[in-house]
């Protein structure tokens, strides 16, 4: 298994560790909070699976020593672990959006006592895991059936030295025209947690939800008028989309793409609303602007403001 340069795991493995993960749990309703959650499993469960993980991969190629016969071969990969480092491995699902806190979705934190589902993405990537395998998945369907399986994964290439995104001008205009939609996505106004969660990931599912924004520009004497910025956006929504619809396994990956979004001019920020003493998480970039022939430059994305 392969170490990042600045995750645990690299891709592919984080993939394939997850999916067989899930695929060895026993997903059944728990209960927390006098709540109950279908298809779930707890911190317990999946320390205790991790522990001691086995995953068979069988591929079909010619024979060698006689190339007009198809041959299966079949590696099984063993995994082991502490149960420290099984939470910070689950945590690492987390960070790439495959799963979440059935009780709390807003949370991003693997507790020693929680109860977690699979996501729409985390979806998605069992399914592919499934059939690429060839794996019996009849105990999983309920699972698939319980919510939506994210359609419209955006997978982004990656170098094979280091793992890191293929970063390109192209690249990062596909990513921005999936981050954007077809058209402006302005969700149904209704109070915040009563959209039922099926319908509000679908509306996510379109594009990055928008907002309009009014501010007062600074200026020496008097109040300045309100000026109206349409189709804004909070920063921390942004890198939740990236990590939620792309392939990106993290906020700080969310937050380079964020930024060489800024690089070619595709967003910019319209307001800022800390405070001195607040701190922030900026993360910057250096590249070439939009223009061609110019000089390299270095452009941030402040993660807690309106963009």
């Amino acid at each position: 298994m392969a170490i990042g340069s600045t995750r645990l795991t690299w891709f592919q493995d984080t993939l394939d560790l997850f999916a067989t993960l899930i695929v060895s749990l026993d997903l059944v309703t728990h209960k927390q909070f006098f709540k109950s959650f279908p298809y779930s499993f707890t911190t317990d469960e999946a320390a205790q699976n991790l522990a001691s993980l086995k995953f068979s991969q069988s591929n079909r190629g010619p024979d060698p020593r006689d190339p007009s016969r198809i041959v299966t071969t079949t590696t099984t990969t063993t995994f082991s672990m502490t149960r420290e480092m099984a939470k910070a491995m689950s945590q690492h699902f987390m960070d790439a959006r495959l799963i979440e806190n059935a009780a709390d979705r807003t949370s991003n934190l693997f507790k020693e006592r929680g109860v977690y589902v699979v996501t729409p993405k985390g979806l998605h990537v069992l399914e592919r895991f499934i059939i690429k395998n060839g794996i019996n998945g009849d105990n999983l369907v309920g699972v698939f059936e319980s919510q939506p399986v994210c359609m419209k994964l955006l997978h982004l290439e990656r170098r094979p030295i280091d793992d890191e995104i293929i970063i390109s001008q192209p690249v990062i205009t596909a990513l921005f025209r999936r981050f954007v939609g077809r058209q402006p996505n302005y969700m149904p106004d209704v109070a915040p947690g009563q959209m039922d969660p099926t319908t509000e990931y679908n509306e996510r599912a379109k594009g990055m939800p928008l907002i309009d924004v009014q501010e007062r520009l600074p200026q020496m004497i008097g109040k300045a008028p309100l000026q109206t910025y349409k189709h804004c956006f909070p920063a921390i929504s942004a890198l939740e989309w990236l990590c939620d619809f792309t392939s990106i396994v993290g906020r700080d990956e969310a937050a380079e793409m964020a930024a060489h979004f800024v690089r070619f001019g595709f967003i910019q920020l319209v307001s800022d609303k800390r405070k001195t003493s607040d701190s922030a998480v900026i993360f910057t970039v250096r590249g070439s602007a939009n223009t061609p022939g110019t000089a390299t430059v270095r452009l941030s994305f402040p993660c807690s403001d309106v963009t």
